[in-house]
């Protein structure tokens, strides 16, 4: 029997909307000069405007769809086709993680569920999927419309602190302890989450993700990582990024707002494993046009770290 998540369409682009904020958030000039000028607020205020009208139009024409959250509520990159991404990420999972249908998942910064929707469609009775999000209104349309048609999808609001994604957050994150049991989860996914996270925060998340992970769990988490190949790159016209300051541990792209964006020295991270217990394997991305194993698309731009919990 068909559930309404199998039956969820990727977003209709024949406006071409998606295809131009995807190309612009690809452009170096875009990402690391023209966003980080701008304030959070009319960042977040052209973004919605940007998208309204399109879905103004998708509600005349009937093409809404309950699964898929309005393009103006999106704040999770540039993905066009929710089906496509969301199943190239479960593949991903099962290669890099050994993703099976029991598996119990966590997704951390969750967004409005892109993994979920390609996940029930591979889950037997025993699997499960937690996702966590520090953006409230995010979590509360993922519980009416995700949980709503498949109670084996849960969601959690972390109210931490972020500059850019929650300025009015309760919570440090160099101190949040995630609201899970030790050892409750097979598999720990953070997609673009520790690219706008601070040292101090990457740390604690990170001993947080060893605690909640079951032993010989896997962790894959995605960052944009700054070594010797990747450095010189940042300038070429094949990068989608370029860090504009030098902070030792790590790089960012804007001193106001930080969080905006944040690129980690690669050897910084794998200290940060080793003494939070998690075996540390990085597979490198092509955001900066690097060679990588996987093709140039939205899910393989960042550099991806697979961690095992010894």
């Amino acid at each position: 029997m068909q559930t309404p998540l199998d039956r969820v369409e990727g977003p209709i682009d024949q406006y071409g909307v998606e295809r131009l904020r995807h190309w612009l958030l690809s452009q170096n000039w875009f990402s690391s000069m023209l966003l980080p000028a701008l304030p959070r607020r009319l960042r977040w205020a052209l973004r919605t405007a940007y998208f309204a009208p399109v879905d103004l139009l998708d509600k005349v024409r009937g093409r809404q769809n309950q699964l898929l959250p309005p393009r103006s509520m999106n704040f999770t990159g540039a993905v066009s086709d929710l089906v496509s991404s969301a199943d190239a990420y479960v593949d991903r999972l099962r290669e890099l993680a050994g993703l099976e249908a029991p598996s119990r998942v966590l997704d951390v910064g969750c967004g409005f569920g892109r993994l979920a929707t390609g996940l029930v469609r591979c889950f037997d009775e025993r699997g499960s999927y937690t996702g966590l999000d520090i953006v409230g209104g995010a979590i509360e349309w993922c519980k009416n419309n995700i949980t709503a048609a498949h109670p084996n999808c849960s969601f959690v609001h972390a109210d931490v602190f972020n500059a850019e994604y929650n300025p009015a957050g309760r919570t440090s994150a160099d101190t949040y302890r995630f609201p899970f049991e030790d050892a409750s989860f097979d598999i720990v996914v953070l997609s673009s989450v520790f690219t706008h996270m601070l040292p101090p925060a990457v740390d604690n998340y990170l001993s947080e993700i060893a605690r909640v992970l079951r032993p010989d769990g896997r962790c894959v988490a995605t960052y944009l990582m700054l070594t010797s190949e990747s450095e010189p790159l940042m300038s070429t016209k094949d990068s989608i990024l370029k860090f504009n300051h030098d902070l030792g541990t790590h790089w960012v792209v804007s001193l106001r707002t930080p969080e905006l964006s944040v690129g980690y020295r690669e050897a910084f991270i794998r200290q940060l494993h080793e003494k939070n217990g998690l075996r540390y394997q990085l597979h490198p991305g092509n955001w900066c046009g690097q060679p990588s194993r996987w093709p140039r698309r939205e899910i393989a731009e960042q550099d991806v770290v697979v961690a095992q919990r010894l």
